[in-house]
């Protein structure tokens, strides 16, 4: 092990109950071979954390979460200890990773589909491990992306949810000659539109929501509403809300032979899917878990400005201050995404 000696105890956030946070002293992680230890400066908040907060996540209801833990699976940081084994990153590292933490002994997991371990855990999201917002992450080195410069702390806590944008986009084959439709403006959506972009595409993102629409346009995206969208006309569609009116359009924007990525995820059953269209317009439906094999294109995006991420953030509120972040996260009239929470 190298680094400095640590406190034997840190601050964590805890969620215990429906609307309920607090701050707590936590014994420090130790450090277990193939480990790190990262000191976090930044965790993000996304809609799966206000399922959390509110007690409306599915995790919860069907057993797969339990009060209290510690949230965050969106963050940054640096590194400050490691164990002897670690090699490719070093003390002082700024560093960001994904939340993926699967078996390693499964037929998923040898043929590399890490997201797809049955017998994964989710740091902060599912099952036992706790997640970032806290002073010290203890994080699988091979999880870890060290950060360029042109990447700072604070927009690297988005890269988490943006690898699935990147992810959709991949699995499409997005290229120049493509005509994409991306429907919801969140961060999901505003991710997988800039990076359609940066393909060549002709890009059309659709929203209901007018800020959602104002963002997109600030950052060169085309946007309207979903009833201006045209039917029929696009060869590769990102459906990145998981509301269910946008889930039944999806299909409907497609043109004959397109290809359709379900990148937001519904919390409940859609019903009136179109699915006959699927097959009346021989679409290729992808559906899209989680961007863990796709960091390294997606921080060339971010540091060549392909990808402009600094614009999605709303608020930066200091852990000390939960409960404002929570209530930020929670407000309807946010005009940008993301709330973060600031740790040091």
């Amino acid at each position: 092990m190298t680094g400095a000696p640590l406190p034997a105890t840190m601050t964590a956030l805890q969620l215990t109950a429906p609307g309920q946070v607090r701050l707590t002293e936590v014994p420090t992680p130790r450090l277990r071979p193939g480990h790190c230890l990262v000191a976090v400066r930044y965790v993000g908040l996304c809609g799966t954390d206000l399922g959390f907060w509110d007690g409306s996540s599915n995790y919860l209801r069907d057993g797969l979460k339990s009060y209290p833990f510690t949230p965050g699976h969106e963050w940054s940081g640096r590194v400050v200890a490691l164990a002897g084994d670690v090699t490719g990153v070093r003390r002082g590292d700024r560093v960001a990773g994904h939340n993926f933490r699967p078996c390693g002994a499964c037929s998923q997991c040898a043929e590399g589909r890490v997201a797809s371990c049955p017998e994964r855990s989710e740091m902060g999201v599912l099952g036992p491990e706790p997640g970032a917002a806290a002073a010290y992450l203890l994080v699988p080195a091979h999880t870890l992306v060290r950060l360029p410069d042109e990447v700072d702390d604070t927009t690297a806590a988005l890269l988490e949810p943006c690898s699935a944008g990147m992810h959709a986009v991949d699995r499409l084959a997005v290229t120049a000659a493509d005509r994409v439709a991306v429907l919801g403006g969140g961060t999901l959506g505003l991710a997988a539109a800039q990076l359609a972009r940066a393909r060549g595409a002709e890009v059309r993102l659709y929203d209901p929501a007018g800020p959602a629409r104002a963002l997109a346009a600030e950052l060169g995206i085309h946007a309207g509403p979903p009833e201006s969208a045209p039917y029929g006309s696009f060869t590769a569609v990102i459906e990145a809300s998981g509301a269910p009116a946008a889930v039944r359009t999806a299909p409907l924007l497609c043109a004959h032979g397109a290809r359709l990525a379900q990148l937001g995820t519904p919390h409940h059953a859609v019903d009136g899917m179109p699915t006959a269209e699927l097959v009346l317009r021989d679409l290729t439906l992808h559906g899209v878990l989680s961007g863990v094999a796709h960091w390294e294109p997606l921080l060339e995006a971010v540091a060549t400005g392909a990808l402009r991420l600094a614009p999605l953030i709303d608020t930066v509120v200091p852990l000390d201050r939960p409960d404002e972040a929570y209530r930020r996260l929670a407000e309807g009239g946010r005009t940008r995404p993301k709330v973060l929470l600031r740790l040091a």
